[in-house]
């Protein structure tokens, strides 16, 4: 090539590197600082909706665990009238204890 033909691209890529370096850069620098900020907007609603979400699940746990104590006292209390009905009239009841033998005689 021609010294001269270098010369002159050496003239005109310069000054057109100079142009993209500065019309680019802070584009760049917006496009970066825009980005971050809008996944950071993405994560924190994220982490929100999956609090809702956690909290409905432990709601629900606890409705569940309140059903259950509720038909378990239920049972307890069938059982022990059943224990009460089975008994014999002449038996003695449970809920009195056991009697001493002085009074058994």
């Amino acid at each position: 090539m021609d010294p001269s033909v270098i010369r002159a691209l050496a003239e005109v890529i310069g000054p057109v590197f100079g142009v993209l370096a500065c019309g680019a850069i802070p584009v760049a620098l917006v496009y970066v600082f825009k980005h971050f900020k809008l996944r950071t907007r993405e994560l924190e609603l994220e982490a929100e909706l999956h609090g809702r979400d956690s909290q409905a699940r432990l709601q629900a746990l606890e409705t569940r665990l309140l059903a259950m104590e509720g038909a378990l006292g239920s049972l307890v209390q069938t059982i022990s009238r059943r224990q009460d009905l089975m008994q014999p009239p002449d038996a003695p009841q449970l809920a009195e204890g056991p009697r001493p033998l002085a009074q058994v005689k």
